[in-house]
């Protein structure tokens, strides 16, 4: 979905910006959170319920480790502007996600296909928040069935361009103000067997040694290939038709695609996490479903420039090597 505007400068002109991520108008997501994570840097939150998160697992359990981490983790909810001093930071008082096998090779494995709830400690007055918080309807039994080349769109902090270059450092650019991409669906043969090795080269070097269940990935792509969700969007949804239907859950085999332009979307609908979405779906409730097309006329504001972080941001996981937008 292209934007256009008309400016007058002795004639009409029109200029059509392209499908680059965009600033969301103001309050436009309203259900987006964000959290640090130990394990991966920034991931974002899709609210659920006005108290409960929906993220994945990777960033908040430790694939290696079967003692579970009682570090305390805050979410910053209320705003779209990464900034210690705006939002309003809630302290997660319990984690749910799937059961977990003893095995560390198949916990590793179980871990990045699945996501979490985080319970929040309070429900937030509408009146403390810049940006009042509403939860997102969810298709926890994976009801919507996609078409090809369907349009849905994906929310985060950073974004990998075209001719970017991902370096041995492990260091990218953060930016500041929350940012939408739409992306088309297609075939995962076309375009992410690629990206399927590289999470089934990374699930090998953690020990597991099965096969890769691809019946509920969902291949996204950015057809102009300008830019792709990446580092600092471990977490976020892939909503269409103004539902959540997957989560960005798999970072290990991400990080060497960033350039790639395309992304595997976990899905809902597979054992254990069909049953672990059934066992919480109570708790779901939602204040915004809208159709498609609505939500996104909801999102334009006027363009502007990207609000990069002036400081890198590292402590992420190390590549050999480097990788560049023309590998695929």
């Amino acid at each position: 979905m292209n934007k256009c505007s008309i400016i007058f400068l002795g004639i009409l002109v029109t200029i059509c910006y392209g499908r680059e991520p965009i600033k969301p108008f103001h309050g436009a997501v309203p259900y987006m959170v964000y959290y640090t994570s130990r394990y991966r840097g920034i991931c974002v939150g899709t609210l659920v319920h006005q108290t409960v998160v929906l993220t994945a697992a990777v960033c908040v359990c430790n694939p290696r480790s079967l003692i579970p981490d009682t570090q305390p983790i805050n979410v910053v909810t209320g705003t779209s502007y990464r900034h210690p001093r705006r939002g309003v930071r809630v302290q997660i008082t319990k984690i749910l996600k799937p059961k977990m096998p003893t095995d560390l090779s198949r916990r590793a494995h179980e871990l990045q296909i699945s996501p979490a709830l985080l319970l929040m400690k309070r429900k937030i007055p509408d009146v403390l928040t810049e940006v009042p918080l509403r939860a997102l309807d969810i298709d926890w039994m994976s009801e919507e069935s996609l078409n090809l080349q369907e349009e849905c769109m994906m929310i985060g902090w950073h974004f990998f361009y075209k001719n970017d270059k991902i370096f041995p450092v492990s260091k990218f650019l953060l930016q500041r103000n929350i940012r939408v991409q739409f992306l088309n669906v297609v075939r995962m043969h076309a375009w992410c067997d690629v990206l399927s090795i590289k999470l089934e080269k990374s699930l090998a070097n953690l020990g597991y040694e099965g096969e890769l269940d691809k019946s509920n990935m969902i291949c996204v792509r950015d057809p102009d290939q300008a830019a792709q969700p990446c580092h600092g969007s471990y977490g976020s949804p892939l909503v269409c038709r103004g539902r959540v239907v997957g989560v960005m859950v798999s970072p290990d085999g991400q990080w060497t695609n960033c350039t790639g332009q395309s992304n595997i979307i976990h899905r809902f609908n597979t054992s254990p996490i069909s049953n672990f979405m059934k066992c919480v779906s109570g708790m779901f409730s939602s204040e915004m479903r809208s159709n498609g097309e609505e939500m996104k006329k909801a999102l334009y504001d006027e363009m502007d420039e990207y609000d990069y972080l002036p400081a890198l941001y590292g402590r992420v996981v190390a590549v050999d090597g480097e990788s560049s937008s023309d590998e695929i």
